[in-house]
């Protein structure tokens, strides 16, 4: 039977609600099983109250946070959840995926130097979905892995989000947009200029030109490219402004509708493309509705 493991540590929510999400997988999905990377003792004592089969666990007690060097992590935080939860990832043919909650730099690195990465990409892809105002999923691709990039960098963006955006939606030849600061061909940097003139050349990239910030949720594409810089401001600006109109009244109708769109803990997380397996990067507040999603996710990108 399929496993994903999951890395309980990292996160900023207790342990127990990331636990709960876990359970709300084992109920939704039978046929598939988690493995749960982190302290045993306290996960033994989580289940021993509950009426389900107990999940493989393997104990591990030292997180990996937003204080951990990614560097140091490599070379003596063997005994790390996350490390620990990359070797069994890479050693176990059982086990299809993971969901980290981990710091994001931390996860960047050990998938490179753990699992490795496909050729050509000095990184991996940290792609984020997101929904367009008529409910179509779109991948913001890069949402934060890659801050410094070269054209070349951001057309094997787009190559890798067409090839997930077919899996994932069931796309036949999805639309590729560049995020720039007008939809005219001049506009943008020189990389987005030279990076436009590289897909508009490519024929195996269904590229349907710039797409500015304005326009970013109007179904212009099904994969929005862009360095991780700009796509983690616009994530994040997303988020805020979403939670700024939640604040504004009581009108549910629009609350449920922005809620629907951008409730990034019910949206499961970014996934990390062109690694050996998949990896989905929760965000750190992530609850249990997050590790629901991220199962979701995955198991759709499996082909369960």
């Amino acid at each position: 039977m399929l496993k994903i493991a999951i890395d309980v540590l990292g996160g900023d929510l207790p342990l127990d609600e990331i636990l709960e999400g876990v359970v709300k997988t084992i109920e939704e999905n039978p046929n598939v099983e988690p493995l749960i990377i982190g302290p045993k003792d306290i996960i033994d004592g989580f289940f021993a109250g509950k009426n389900i089969k107990i999940p493989e666990i393997i104990d591990a007690r030292r997180e990996v946070d937003n204080y951990t060097n990614p560097t140091t992590m490599l070379h003596d935080q063997d005994d790390s959840a996350l490390v620990i939860s990359y070797n069994t990832l890479k050693n176990r043919e059982d086990v299809g995926a993971l969901i980290t909650c981990s710091a994001t730099g931390c996860v960047i690195v050990g998938s490179i130097f753990h699992l490795g990465l496909k050729d050509g990409l000095r990184m991996p892809l940290l792609g984020a979905l997101l929904k367009h105002s008529n409910g179509d999923d779109f991948l913001l691709a890069d949402c934060g892995a890659n801050l410094d990039v070269r054209a070349k960098d951001l057309v094997k963006f787009a190559e890798l989000g067409t090839e997930y955006m077919k899996a994932q939606s069931n796309l036949a030849n999805p639309r590729v947009g560049l995020l720039s600061n007008g939809k005219e061909d001049g506009k943008g940097n020189a990389q987005i200029k030279e990076t436009f003139g590289l897909l508009k050349a490519d024929e195996n990239i269904n590229f349907v030109g710039n797409v500015e910030a304005s326009d970013i949720f109007d179904n212009l594409c099904d994969v929005l490219v862009c360095d991780g810089m700009i796509g983690n401001v616009v994530l994040k600006t997303a988020e805020s402004v979403a939670l700024l109109v939640n604040s504004w009244g009581d009108c549910k109708e629009i609350n449920d509708k922005v809620s629907s769109q951008f409730a990034y803990n019910d949206m499961a997380g970014s996934i990390l493309i062109g690694t050996s397996k998949p990896i989905i990067k929760a965000h750190g507040k992530a609850n249990r509705n997050t590790i629901l999603g991220c199962y979701r996710q995955l198991l759709k990108r499996l082909g369960y």
